[in-house]
């Protein structure tokens, strides 16, 4: 699916532009992601990452597949490959995909996810209570940080922003 029919009134070339000159200065480059996949597997494959000891390493390697190399993470292809980058049995991944043995784990993380009134990717929670929805300035995360260690608010953007939900 292309992100302006998901967002109507997008312009996605310019989004990335601006996602990736605000990543630049972290080390981390955007590219010009023309769809947007559909991560179900991709869930799912980090959920065979973690049950394996690799959720790290997998976890920087969809990213920068999906991110920065603009590749289609919905293609089982793609996410196969990922996985033996980050180090993962990738026919045991294929295996695990096939059989749904990670599913009932992403049903219940996106339960409870609902229940705490998140619907937004990326949210991030913090403290429990304070969320930061969507791609945000780092002075949001900082003066939210600060809150939760109970540090006094040098003047940031507030801890709690709105945020586009994505279902």
């Amino acid at each position: 699916m292309r992100w302006e029919d998901y967002f109507p009134g997008m312009n996605a070339p310019v989004f990335f532009r601006q996602l990736d000159q605000r990543g630049r200065t972290m080390g981390i480059r955007f590219g010009p992601q023309p769809l947007m996949s559909n991560s179900r597997e991709a869930l799912e494959a980090g959920e065979f990452a973690k049950a394996h000891g690799r959720y790290d390493a997998y976890h920087e390697a969809v990213f920068k597949a999906y991110f920065t190399d603009c590749k289609d993470i919905g293609q089982r292809s793609i996410l196969l490959e990922v996985a033996r980058q980050a180090g993962l049995d990738a026919p045991a991944l294929a295996a695990a995909l096939d059989a749904g043995t990670f599913g009932s784990r992403l049903e219940e993380t996106s339960r409870a996810a609902r229940e705490m009134g998140i619907s937004a990717a990326p949210t991030f929670v913090i403290d429990g209570s304070k969320t930061i929805r969507g791609a945000q300035p780092i002075e949001t995360f900082r003066t939210a940080l600060q809150a939760a260690a109970g540090m006094p608010n040098k003047g940031h953007a507030p801890a709690v922003m709105p945020g586009r939900a994505m279902t």
